[in-house]
């Protein structure tokens, strides 16, 4: 028998019976009865679908459904199963969170932790007809902060009880999320038979790595009636290629084998190589030839090392395969308030987006989930770096017995779930915690409630299961006189922005690796539109302000905004500007630190995604719709790029070359009028880049009675066939003081083979240009248009052929600066 999912049949309704009656009739007439319910899912997606409440998102819903969080809920089943012979075990891969499980009347247990598989064995409790499952899910918060109540009030950014449970921390509400925190059945729930053997624990190592051969390793444990088996066959394969091994065991439990593997195919992130995948297919037998368990796993051969020392300084360097890597890339949070409803299709957009943006890495944030299977897979495919944080954020946490035991049931049940990915690049600890406890305390960080977790408990356990992996205790962390310094270990770069310090002081910052940093922007306005009333529509609204989760965030976006661009409140004008605003202080940061190499060697923007409606950091917003900032940052994270800054009144190009390989073609700079766009003059050089490498051209004097703010620079890399692989644009002063000419845009729609596009051109140069239409999605955004050239722009939507290009509105700096 394979598993029999339950998925069918689930009904909910209210556990009313703790409830005052004052509470009673406030809440909807609906939650009294049976309603129906979807498995997996949760208790606000399923009052949503029965209309009893209004979508969460829309408009400040949010705090008219304070109510669901401090109620009970219950959820049932009734199914039959014929095949109730042999030993049988109820899995659920995923119960949010505190709550008790029955079966035709008797419990079976309880649950309290969302990130653990919940087994229970049902061997003799089934019957061939009607079988009823019921499961109590008691109130996240209540239980919270019961166990507040009962261990102690903790030093916590944001609502303190939330450390208690063993639950996504931001579904309690962040600086960019709602709070809603679920109650349900969030991953699938399924009867299977419990197999006699099981592989348990399976982990692929790389142990040494040549361009002629590689030796991996293979380790597992093995669970159940083991001495059953004999003899047990692992085979590598990739492609036609197949390495196979045979052993003759005797009662095993724990099994390591070596194995060489010629002309190896090793995996590389984004950018830097090819991703093969090899088939691992370990299959234990019987004496007899019989089989008993087969496991297959997607595997890669690669070679990774975290560098924390160069020459005898300090460094944090990833390196793969003997290759040191600039890391390149996003932080990760849940793509949606309500896990259950992100499908397939959402975690491959959003991913594939990050390898599109010349990224490499992706960090699963700490205050999130360990995300599922598939995620880790698709990172695998895309040659994505993971870098996974465990589940604790933003405060100290609780270390009594019984907290520590389903922690390390955690850490066991996740690591081994996913060790074996190629993607997973290293282990931390926690998002934050350390570093707020010094800022708050200035005390160190030893003395943190939990600390004992990321500095004891989780080594250790990491020492048995997945020894060979880089292990991290925080993000930021460097030592516990100073966390977050930028002389050792990684960086938090939250002065700019979060302390209103201006983006342009990015100049001094020379951290070894920066794991977040990043500006607020605008979600898109469709986006926006879609959840705020139209009455609502305003800046200053307390709706719209609803819909930015981080204190004075919209006083944020003005201040910055007015330190570089005009300043102006309108509803698609300030979506404009402050999407522009974002997207030029996430590159000037960008650039900074990728041309601070070798001194610096990564950086991770703060954050690829949201789950809800918001203004916030994400360049993608929740609709999967880019930000103009995605396709700075696209630009911005190419591996091979020029920059241009001003150094004593001098004009100096810079080419980074961030591949293996050495760069061979040509940079052309160009000083341009910025009334009419002429070419003023032109400098030109040949490129010979060694690998890893950054090089300044040389410098471009300031012209003598030249007036530097009529002018703008523009710099053109090309690759040694003479293709255009990057430009970018520089002007001396702030945007804002630029005397930019009034322009004209023309616009039309043409198909071609590769799909529609809008062909974009302008009388004038148009600086920044942007496109606005309900139904379409522009693959470009704030674009330089120079007169004498026509831009083609992929656009994406429906009938795009049947909409009018006058429909389409276009924004321009040049709109909002007098000429």
């Amino acid at each position: 028998m394979s598993k029999v999912c339950l998925k069918d049949n689930w009904e909910f309704m209210l556990d009313n019976v703790s409830l005052p009656d004052e509470i009673k009739k406030k809440l909807p007439k609906g939650v009294y009865k049976w309603n129906p319910a979807v498995v997996p899912g949760t208790i606000h997606t399923d009052l949503l679908n029965n209309g009893i409440i209004e979508d969460p998102f829309y408009a400040d819903n949010e705090l008219k459904l304070v109510w669901i969080n401090g109620c009970n809920w219950i959820y049932r089943t009734v199914f039959d199963f014929y095949e109730t012979d042999g030993a049988k075990r109820l899995v659920f891969e995923g119960l949010d969170t505190a709550a008790a499980i029955n079966l035709n009347g008797d419990p079976l247990g309880f649950a309290g932790n969302m990130f653990l598989r919940h087994e229970f064995d049902v061997t003799g409790k089934l019957k061939k007809k009607k079988n009823k499952l019921e499961i109590i899910f008691f109130s996240p918060v209540i239980t919270a902060k019961s166990l507040e109540a009962k261990y102690g009030n903790l030093p916590v950014a944001l609502n303190p009880e939330r450390v208690y449970l063993r639950k996504a921390q931001y579904s309690f509400g962040w600086d960019w999320g709602p709070s809603f925190p679920t109650s349900g059945i969030w991953r699938d729930v399924y009867i299977e038979e419990i197999p006699s053997v099981v592989i348990d624990r399976l982990r692929f190592d790389t142990l040494d790595l040549s361009d002629k051969k590689a030796e991996v390793e293979v380790d597992f444990s093995l669970k159940g009636n083991v001495e059953l088996i004999r003899i047990v066959k692992i085979r590598l394969q990739h492609g036609a290629v197949a390495i196979e091994k045979e052993l003759v065991v005797d009662r095993p439990e724990k099994i390591c084998s070596g194995m060489i593997v010629l002309n190896p195919s090793p995996w590389y992130p984004n950018g830097e190589g090819e991703q093969p995948l090899y088939k691992l297919r370990i299959e234990l037998y019987q004496d007899n030839g019989k089989l008993i368990c087969l496991e297959e796993r997607k595997v890669g051969i690669r070679k990774l090392e975290l560098r924390l020392e160069e020459g005898g300084k300090p460094a944090f360097k990833f390196v793969i395969n003997g290759k040191p890597v600039f890391a390149r890339g996003f932080n990760w949070i849940p793509a949606d308030s309500f896990l259950p409803r992100i499908e397939p299709d959402k975690y491959k957009t959003l991913l594939e987006m990050v390898k599109e943006a010349n990224a490499n890495m992706v960090r699963v944030w700490g205050g999130g989930v360990y995300e599922p299977d598939y995620f880790y897979e698709l990172c695998d495919e895309l040659g994505l770096m993971v870098w996974q944080d465990f589940m604790f954020a933003c405060g100290a946490y609780p270390e009594y017995d019984q907290f520590l035991e389903s922690v390390r049931k955690e850490i066991v049940d996740n690591v081994c779930r996913i060790q074996y990915h190629p993607s997973l690049a290293i282990w931390c600890g926690n998002n934050e915690n350390e570093w707020i406890w010094y800022q708050s305390t200035k005390t160190s960080p030893v003395h943190l409630p939990g600390y004992n977790i990321y500095h004891r408990v989780i080594p250790e356990i990491l020492g048995g299961i997945d020894p060979n992996r880089p292990y991290w205790p925080s993000s930021p962390f460097g030592n516990d006189d100073d966390p977050n310094s930028q002389g050792t270990g990684n960086n938090h770069q939250w002065n700019i922005w979060s302390r209103w310090i201006d983006y342009n002081e990015v100049s001094k910052d020379n951290s070894l690796f920066v794991t977040e940093f990043g500006l607020q922007g605008p979600a898109n306005i469709s986006t926006l539109n879609s959840v705020i009333p139209k009455k609502n529509r305003k800046t200053f609204d307390p709706v719209f302000e609803h819909h930015n989760k981080q204190i004075e965030g919209t006083e944020r976006i003005f201040r910055f905004m007015a330190s570089h661009l005009p300043v102006k409140s309108e509803w698609m004008d300030f979506n404009y500007l402050g999407q522009l605003n974002q997207a030029l202080g996430l590159k000037k940061c960008i650039e900074h630190w990728r041309a601070n190499m070798p001194l610096t060697s990564g950086t991770i923007i703060w954050q690829l995604n949201d789950c809800w409606p918001v203004t916030s950091w994400a360049v993608v917003d929740s609709n999967l719709i880019p930000k103009m900032a995605y396709y700075f940052t696209k630009n911005a994270f190419a591996s091979r790029f020029a920059l241009i800054k001003k150094e004593n009144s001098a004009i100096v190009p810079v080419v980074v070359n961030q591949q293996g390989s050495e760069f061979h073609g040509k940079l052309v700079l160009k000083e341009l009028n910025l009334k009419d766009g002429k070419e003023i003059r032109s400098v030109k050089a040949g490129l010979n880049c060694p690998p890893y490498t950054k090089s300044e051209m040389a410098p471009l004097p300031v012209r003598k009675g030249g007036d530097e703010s009529d002018t703008f620079f523009v710099s053109y890399l090309y690759n040694e066939d003479g293709v255009l692989i990057h430009n970018n644009l520089f002007y001396k002063n702030e945007w804002k003081h630029a005397p930019l000419p009034e322009v004209k845009v023309g616009k039309e729609i043409v198909k071609l083979d590769e799909g529609y596009f809008l062909n974009v051109r302008a009388n004038r140069p148009a600086f920044f240009t942007d496109f606005y239409h309900q139904g379409l999605e522009f693959k470009e955004r704030g674009i330089l248009v120079l007169p004498g050239t026509v831009l083609k722009i992929k656009i994406k939507g429906r009938n795009p052929d049947k909409v009018d290009p006058a429909e389409i509105k276009v924004f321009t700096l040049n709109d909002y600066v007098n000429a």
